[in-house]
């Protein structure tokens, strides 16, 4: 983390997904932490590589919204999401995800002071 993030903020990073669907994940991040970072996009830099894009939010969670309703979304195709930060700011996003995606945990490791989550998303169940 840098020197203005703190243990409260959440680094999020998408793969696998187009402009459309970084947008659709991250305006519902927005609406559930109304102070974010970002998003930005990390590309290949060279004219012609080809590689991953890896669309990045930073996420307060202390900014986190009293209960709202909100609309399931859907997805054109599943979306790889790394979450990094500590223990619960991390459970609160990934729990903000699956009230709008369908979500799939692919894994946690972790570490001493900070977690790293792989989860997938797709389009929710009721979308």
């Amino acid at each position: 983390m840098s020197g203005l993030e703190t243990a409260d903020h959440v680094s999020v990073h998408l793969t696998g997904c187009g402009q459309e669907d970084a947008g659709t994940v991250f305006g519902a991040l927005e609406a559930a932490f109304p102070e974010v970072s970002g998003p930005e996009a990390k590309a290949p830099t060279t004219a012609g590589a080809k590689g991953a894009t890896v669309w990045c939010m930073v996420v307060d969670a202390r900014t986190r919204a009293t209960p709202r309703a909100v609309a399931p979304a859907r997805l054109a195709s599943p979306v790889t999401v790394d979450l990094y930060g500590a223990a619960d700011p991390v459970r609160q996003v990934k729990e903000e995800l699956g009230v709008v995606f369908g979500v799939e945990d692919h894994g946690t490791v972790p570490g001493e002071h900070e977690l790293e989550v792989r989860l997938q998303l797709g389009s929710h169940p009721d979308a």
